[in-house]
């Protein structure tokens, strides 16, 4: 599966870099969980100074978030099953674009919960 990557820009430094797009592959086989490690390992979104930044991840085909993921956490927080693989997540399509909506360093936990009782 083809995931492009998208993200807003962080800081008027980080701009010189943008647009901050990436496509990876990963076999659709795989978990979501396996998605969050790949973004780590290619370090796709940049430290914060103070080891605390909030994100949020967006499906683009229909807006729903998909994930909190937090600098300071070690895994995401997903709003569907993290043991689902991709191919079951975004109905078996060879293409999808995720974006992430930096948050600054808003609590994590609480932007989780409002987003779940907006959308669930």
């Amino acid at each position: 599966m083809i995931i492009e990557l998208t993200r807003n820009s962080v800081a008027m430094g980080d701009d010189v870099y943008a647009p901050h797009d990436q496509k990876i592959i990963i076999p659709s086989y795989k978990q979501l969980d396996h998605l969050w490690n790949k973004m780590k390992e290619i370090r796709y979104l940049p430290s914060i100074y103070g080891g605390e930044a909030t994100r949020i991840l967006y499906r683009t085909d229909n807006d729903l978030p998909l994930a909190v993921v937090a600098q300071q956490w070690e895994k995401a927080k997903f709003f569907v099953q993290s043991q689902q693989t991709l191919a079951q997540c975004f109905e078996e399509v060879n293409r999808i674009t995720l974006h992430f909506v930096y948050r600054a360093q808003e609590n994590p936990d609480t932007v989780y919960r409002n987003l779940l009782e907006h959308f669930w």
